[in-house]
This record gives structure tokens, C-alpha cells and sequence, in this order.
């Protein structure tokens, strides 16, 4: 999985990915939910990426814990991208 893709859920809810970050070895992705059409919501998820037998899962995070520590490490994630559009602007 990779940032910028779309993933359906079993639920056949579709999530864009929009960042990703590690985080005691594993994968975590933020997302966010799509519509019936396609189009952004207000809803956003993070997800643990698990991988077994080849085959690439996600679990939703809801840890309170886990979440906190994760949201930092995303907005470190995003504000080192806005650093660098800066740098190249």
C-alpha cells in the first residue's frame, strides 16, 4: 500500500491514503473516507497495515494511546513535506 491510493474496505467504504508513517516497526496510514462519488468527507482514520502470507490488510486504530502518539508523528510527517514545497517554492 502506498500513499495516494485509494483502498475499499470490507464494508465497501473507500479510503484515500494520505500519509504514512512507522511506528514500532509497523506501517500506519492516515485516511481519509470517501463518498459514494468519490469525493472527500470529513471523516479521517488510521489504520495499521498488517501483512500475512503476502496478503496486505488494514486494521483501524481506535487506541487513544496509540492515536496520540500517532497524529504526531503524522503532523511531523506533514510539516517536513511543507518544509521542503518551501524550500523548492
Amino acid at each position: 500500500m502506498k500513499v495516494d491510493s485509494v483502498i475499499t474496505l470490507d464494508n465497501d467504504v473507500s479510503c484515500l491514503l494520505l500519509e504514512k508513517v512507522t511506528y514500532q516497526n509497523d506501517n500506519y496510514f492516515l485516511a481519509i473516507v470517501l463518498n459514494n462519488n468519490n469525493e472527500p468527507t470529513d471523516e479521517y482514520v488510521v489504520f495499521k497495515e498488517i501483512i500475512e502470507d503476502d496478503i496486505k490488510y488494514v486494521e483501524k486504530i481506535t487506541n487513544d494511546e496509540t492515536l496520540q502518539e500517532l497524529v504526531k508523528l503524522f503532523t511531523q510527517s506533514v510539516n517536513r513535506r511543507v518544509d521542503e514545497l518551501l524550500v523548492e517554492g
